[in-house]
């Protein structure tokens, strides 16, 4: 199913495997005017998830200590 936008109408008639079958993010519109974006879920691949977070490590490790530690104190505060 490659639809460009579903109304909100047809939402309501939608199945969850026709939901699972869209190949990427679809707006919802009602009268014309775009109201919300339905993502279909996908089961995450744990390869990519691993080379994502090898990644993030490899870049970390490069950061100056000042940057590391604005870094960690940037997190800490949002943690609050």
């Amino acid at each position: 199913m490659s639809k460009q936008a579903v109304t909100m109408r047809e939402l309501q008639k939608m199945s969850a495997a026709t939901i699972k079958a869209l190949p990427h993010a679809v707006p919802i519109q009602s009268d014309g005017e775009t109201v919300a974006f339905l993502t279909p879920l996908r089961v995450p691949d744990p390869e990519a998830w691993t080379r994502v977070l090898d990644q993030i490590e490899a870049h970390h490790a490069q950061l100056s200590p000042d940057a590391k530690a604005w870094l960690e104190q940037f997190l800490d505060a949002r943690e609050q």
